[in-house]
């Protein structure tokens, strides 16, 4: 009961956090807010917008932003609907309303437009659900932004088609906002019985322990999503890979896909693999996949993160 009247505010100050970022709030198109962090930087060189997983928040990127701004670039960080600043409390987390993966998609366009008021480029990085928003906004707005990073992400994958199915026939208006066991087990049980010798259910994130360890103490973390949520995180999964919306995307945009070698949502690089030889088929032309030795699904925050912040670096500035 005490723990619902936590909010992201709150838990900040409370824990003494170096958080450096701002609070955000975008008024979109449709009179609504949505919030998040922004860490800017003197004479900046370029915009990136950084697109969070499921089940996490943008504080969670702090680290990763400074360092882009020692390199001159703006970041900025958007909340997913029923995450971090737009949930209130723990009550409200996980909670999406319908056509939520559609909504942050469009919500990610709105804020590039805000941006490219400016001379600067903008980037996108997606990580994890991130990366597959990021997968569905090149199919309807590549030409709004110069390169995309897809971070922990998948290509094509079976069992996608088979959870949107169930996720159709189960998810109703009844059970829509509750919470559900059965989804998350099956999703995020799958990735720790993938990873071996593991000390707890969630080492499939990183083999940094302290990573983990603040991950499953964080309330804002790993909380288990609603029936509605999986509903639509699912519906927008699988309409990802058809022929009609790949043929959108222009051939020239640089796409740069990042991935640690022991990570089970890109079935340990197998996936990952398999996305880039699908944009090769559909005529891109400037795509990469870099896979990571001793790496899992967090590779922003395993010990040698520095050798991707450093790889992404090259990527933006080449």
């Amino acid at each position: 009961m005490e723990q619902k009247e936590v909010n992201l505010v709150e838990l900040i100050k409370k824990e003494g956090s170096n958080i450096t970022g701002t609070e955000i709030e975008m008024t979109k198109k449709d009179g609504s807010k949505i919030y998040g962090l922004v860490w800017n930087t003197p004479n900046a060189v370029g915009n990136i917008i950084i697109v969070t997983g499921m089940e996490e928040h943008s504080s969670r990127y702090e680290h990763f932003a400074k360092f882009l701004n020692e390199h001159g670039f703006n970041v900025y960080c958007l909340d997913h609907i029923g995450q971090g600043f737009n949930a209130k409390t723990v009550a409200d987390l996980g909670i999406w309303e319908p056509s939520g993966f559609r909504i942050m998609v469009n919500t990610i366009d709105e804020l590039v437009s805000k941006l490219r008021v400016s001379v600067r480029p903008t980037y996108l990085f997606g990580h994890s659900m991130g990366s597959f928003i990021v997968q569905d906004y090149i199919q309807r707005f590549s030409g709004h932004i110069e390169k995309a990073i897809i971070c922990g992400s998948n290509g094509p994958d079976v069992a996608v088609k088979l959870g949107n199915q169930l996720a159709k026939i189960m998810a109703n208006k009844k059970n829509y906002n509750q919470k559900t066991k059965f989804f998350n087990n099956l999703i995020f049980g799958a990735y720790a019985r993938q990873t071996p010798h593991s000390k707890t259910e969630f080492d499939w994130l990183s083999y940094n322990q302290e990573n983990v360890l603040r991950y499953i103490a964080d309330p804002y973390t790993g909380y288990g999503s609603t029936w509605g949520f999986y509903r639509e995180f699912l519906k927008g999964l699988n309409r990802l890979y058809k022929k009609k919306f790949l043929n959108k995307i222009r051939k020239d945009l640089p796409i740069l896909m990042i991935s640690g070698a022991e990570d089970p949502v890109g079935h340990s690089g197998k996936g990952v693999q398999k996305l880039k030889k699908v944009y090769d088929e559909y005529g891109l032309t400037d795509t990469q996949v870099i896979l990571y030795p001793k790496m899992r699904h967090e590779i922003l925050n395993e010990h040698d993160h520095h050798i991707v912040f450093n790889d992404i670096l090259k990527f933006l500035k080449k």
